[in-house]
Formats: structure tokens, C-alpha cells, sequence
């Protein structure tokens, strides 16, 4: 299988790449960052993954990194100043995911990736998934990435270019060990999750199974 990963230098996409390695030594990850340099693996790991170093927004970059991709899995997003509450890069998951649909349409049909996995987050569309005692924190200083979020959601909801959707919405990302102990569901409500455990769920419930398929699951402890 052939994996194209957008987002993989660094969170939970990283994560689910390194897990990857060691459990699917089938898989062929091909990871496109802007700056490989700053990519979180070791030398061993970086000699198993073909690297595209291009921006996600560009979609000759694109088209280069997907070319013969079985599957996609895009953890883009930009950081956040919590002083401003601003975005660092404004808009970065709707634009890069109208630019992957985009390029993916071009593509003949036979040669389209067969599934399109992204990773967003709890709250974007509504509180039910998040705790009373987050909902500050995701009303006033995580707005802005979840509207662009939101919209990010929305083109790969709509699309029909890849059918075969995922959406994950993970909860408060910490920098926590990989447990493989968490829950998973539609409208699950839940407070945290480890990017190592969000990296889990994605290997062996989105890439390995089916049974999520034009599903928004929720992974949460």
C-alpha cells in the first residue's frame, strides 16, 4: 500500500508514520514537508519514507507527492498565538485541502487515491464533543482554527473525486505515550487524547479498516 501523508513531520500523522514503520513494513509512506530538516525522525526511519519537500498549497507539489498514492492522510494545520488568538497561517486547511481535491481531480480515474483520511478536531461544528470546562477554551482562543477546520471538513464531506472519506476528530492533543487504550465513536464526548494514541487510530482504524468510512469518528481517553 502506498501512503501519501501531508502533515507528517511533526503530530499525530508523524506518529501514525513511525508506528507504521514498524508494524506495516509493506507500507510505502511518502511524507511531503516544507522543510525536511525539522521533520521528528531518526536517520534509520528517514531511509524508509520517500520524501517531497514542497507546500501544501502548490499544486504541482501536490501532484508530485501523490503520484501512484493508494491512500492520503492529511494532518495539516497552522498554530495559533494564544495572545492574539490569531492563526499563522490563516486558512491553511481549507486551502490545502481545495488544492489536493483539485489536483485529484485531474488525475485520471483509475490512477485517484482510493481513500482520504484528515484529522481535525472535536468542536468545529457544535459543543456536543467537548466538556463543559473545554468549551471556553474552544469558543474563544481555538475559533479560528476550527473555522478553518470547519470548512476543511466541509470540501472533503462534498467532494466527489474520493469517496472514500475519513474524517477523525481527535480531542485535546497532549504530548502523552501511546496507550492503544482510547474510545472511538460518532459525537463521542471526551477531554483529552495523546497524538501517539491519535497516530494508532489512524493506522489500524482508517488505513487498516473500513469501517469508518464517510464517518466522523471521535478518538478520545
Amino acid at each position: 500500500m502506498k501512503i501519501t501523508v501531508f502533515g507528517g513531520s511533526k503530530g499525530c500523522s508523524c506518529a501514525m508514520v513511525k508506528q507504521g514503520l514498524v508494524s506495516f513494513p509493506d507500507f510505502q509512506f511518502t511524507l511531503m514537508v516544507r522543510n525536511p530538516g525539522t521533520v521528528q525522525f531518526t536517520e534509520e526511519e528517514k531511509q524508509a519514507i520517500k520524501w517531497v519537500k514542497g507546500d501544501a498549497r502548490s499544486k504541482e507539489d501536490v501532484k508530485s507527492a501523490i503520484d501512484g498514492a493508494d491512500y492520503v492522510v492529511t494532518s495539516v494545520g497552522s498554530t495559533v498565538n494564544m495572545k492574539t488568538r490569531a492563526m499563522a497561517d490563516p486558512g491553511l486547511c481549507r486551502d490545502s485541502m481545495q488544492t489536493l481535491l483539485e489536483v485529484i481531480q485531474e488525475l485520471p480515474e483509475q490512477v485517484r487515491p482510493k481513500r482520504l483520511i484528515t484529522v481535525s478536531t472535536t468542536g468545529v461544528d457544535g459543543m456536543s464533543e467537548v466538556p463543559y470546562l473545554f468549551r471556553p477554551l474552544y469558543k474563544y482562543l481555538l475559533h479560528a482554527p476550527h473555522e478553518d477546520k470547519r470548512e476543511m471538513e466541509k470540501l472533503v464531506r462534498e467532494n466527489i473525486v474520493v469517496p472514500d472519506w475519513i474524517i477523525v476528530r481527535p480531542t485535546l492533543l497532549t504530548d502523552g505515550a501511546k496507550t492503544e487504550k482510547y474510545r472511538s465513536g460518532e459525537k463521542l464526548c471526551g477531554y483529552t487524547i495523546s497524538r501517539e494514541d491519535v497516530g494508532h487510530f489512524v493506522l489500524h482504524q482508517c488505513l487498516g479498516s473500513p469501517q469508518w468510512i464517510k464517518k466522523i469518528p471521535v478518538v478520545s481517553y
